[in-house]
């Protein structure tokens, strides 16, 4: 073999292992890379906190309180939840500070991860088990998800047509129904439960005005409703007992009689 194929066989094997080590470091660099544009952080609004703790802050030395995070990003809302962290551990509530404030986050289908005032980051798990939050975009997001559980559940055939199906939690349920009831002035509304039995009638006016509303009006919303003794309508109003409390299910006295409510032009009432 002459000098010159024996160093033209050397510059293709050295082409080779060039080609082959930069095709093992483009495999080894693309995982890594892939991993950082998916944790790429974004800004997102903190919108509200809360903290709920199951044992009513007494369990001693190693009570642990649940704080919830609920954020805006990607015009989505996200719930997610994590303990206070032990007692040697950063302090998670001091997250509470930014409530209203922009943050910096990551999330995927499971968890959210928000970069703390350290500038480290925090894990919360996505939890829409429990609504304790005033902002009501918040309570919406987890009124959506319980709904979603009830998504396939058929009226019985003794709930009326109208009633809503509210959901209490992401276990349990009631349909409800209101009407405008001209000669008492106020909205009767009626509950039955998931086998559809009534079970109770409420006499409800608006908490604010002492007023029934107009049957028009009477549109609950689900989405802001859980109770069975006071009703969200649509509208933003909150539909209570319109008597100050009863005694064996009789107004007490003193109780302010319920007032007519107020007509609209073109609109009658019924």
């Amino acid at each position: 073999m002459t000098d010159g194929s024996i160093l033209s066989s050397r510059a293709r094997m050295g082409g080779l292992r060039l080609q082959f080590g930069l095709t093992v470091l483009a495999v080894l660099l693309f995982p890594s890379c892939a991993r950082a544009s998916r944790h790429q952080y974004q800004k997102a609004k903190l919108v509200d906190t809360s903290e709920y703790d199951a044992c009513h802050y007494d369990c001693g030395p190693f009570d642990r309180p649940t704080l919830y995070f609920c954020v805006q990003v990607d015009n989505r809302t996200l719930v997610g939840s994590t303990s206070t962290g032990w007692m040697w551990a950063y302090d998670n509530s001091k997250m509470f500070n930014l409530r209203g404030k922009s943050v910096l986050v990551r999330y995927n289908d499971h968890s959210i991860w928000i970069v703390r005032t350290d500038g480290k980051d925090m894990r919360l798990k996505q939890n829409y088990s429990r609504d304790v939050f005033a902002d009501s975009a918040c309570s919406a997001e987890i009124h959506r998800h319980w709904l979603r559980r009830f998504q396939n559940v058929s009226r019985p055939d003794t709930v009326p047509a109208g009633a809503v199906l509210i959901a209490q939690n992401n276990r349990s349920y009631f349909w409800a129904k209101c009407v405008f009831d001209s000669r008492s002035n106020w909205d009767l509304c009626s509950v039955w439960d998931s086998k559809g039995i009534k079970y109770k009638e409420e006499e409800c006016v608006n908490g604010q005005d002492h007023r029934a509303m107009l049957q028009s009006d009477l549109l609950i919303d689900p989405l802001a409703t859980s109770t069975d003794f006071e009703f969200r309508l649509k509208d933003g109003v909150v539909l209570a007992d319109w008597a100050r409390g009863r005694i064996n299910g009789k107004p007490i006295p003193g109780s302010l009689p319920p007032l007519p409510p107020l007509m609209k032009a073109g609109n009658p009432q019924h």
